[in-house]
């Protein structure tokens, strides 16, 4: 019984180390497996890596090639673009001036029949003779006093006894008597000239006007001879009426202006 007891023992412990053994290969087998599939990890997150960069690169690449192809076809649209609007702006130009070429060819046979219809018609002729003589006349007034104005304080050298100052005094004196009188008359005349020029420059100064003064001028040249009764001059008529239609206008714009602040 003992022997056999010890035979058991002795087996027993032979399965128990031969178990060992197996249970150490297995712990080695299994930490082996361990590493492969950390390593098998490494290599599929490398190969993710690899992947994503790759594909990065290619996304990138194509990305490059879609913006230089879109910005290709840009430039080459743009010049299509600047192609068509420099040919749009040649052909408008040539049609500006064409248009502008008939309309001054236009104004200038409206213009070149309206005055050879003032020279065929007396009466416009007669009262636009009267009115340059009238604005001439009063010029030459202003000129015919001043001059003598200045031969009166010329003549003042025979008064003089001092050699000296019987030529340099007179002279001056005549000089700015001439200019005195020339200056009063440019104050008298040129100032509200000037002053309403300017208004009218400020304010009418525009196509309205212009459109205005033609169909007055054409009115008076080609209907001068029927006016017969109109006593006043037809010069005198258009500057009145040309006053009417600006008093008017003038009218109109206030109302417009009350009208808009209301």
């Amino acid at each position: 019984m003992r022997k056999n007891a010890s035979d058991a023992e002795a087996r027993a412990e032979a399965v128990k180390a031969s178990y060992a053994r197996k249970e150490e290969k297995l712990q080695k087998k299994l930490a082996r497996a361990e590493e492969l599939e950390q390593d098998v990890s490494r290599k599929n997150a490398e190969m993710d890596r690899r992947i994503s960069d790759l594909a990065d690169e290619r996304i990138a690449d194509i990305k490059r090639r879609l913006e230089q192809r879109c910005r290709d076809e840009e430039e080459k649209a743009k010049g299509k673009y600047l192609l068509q609007e420099q040919k749009c702006k040649d052909d408008y130009e040539m049609r500006e001036k064409a248009a502008e070429s008939f309309t001054w060819g236009c104004l200038l046979f409206a213009l070149l029949a309206m005055v050879f219809t003032a020279i065929k018609s007396a009466r416009f002729s007669h009262d636009l003779v009267e009115a340059i003589l009238f604005i001439g006349g009063i010029l030459g007034g202003v000129g015919v006093s001043a001059w003598d104005l200045g031969k009166a304080a010329w003549s003042l050298h025979t008064q003089i006894q001092i050699p000296l100052l019987q030529m340099i005094l007179p002279a001056i004196l005549a000089a700015l008597a001439f200019l005195l009188v020339i200056g009063i008359a440019a104050g008298i005349l040129g100032f509200p000239g000037y002053k309403i020029v300017s208004f009218y420059r400020a304010y009418f100064a525009d196509w309205i006007s212009a459109y205005v003064a033609i169909a007055e001028l054409a009115f008076t040249v080609w209907f001068a001879d029927m006016l017969s009764f109109v006593n006043l001059n037809l010069i005198v008529c258009m500057i009145v009426i040309h006053f009417i239609y600006i008093f008017f206008r003038m009218l109109i714009t206030r109302e417009r202006t009350a009208f808009s602040g209301w």
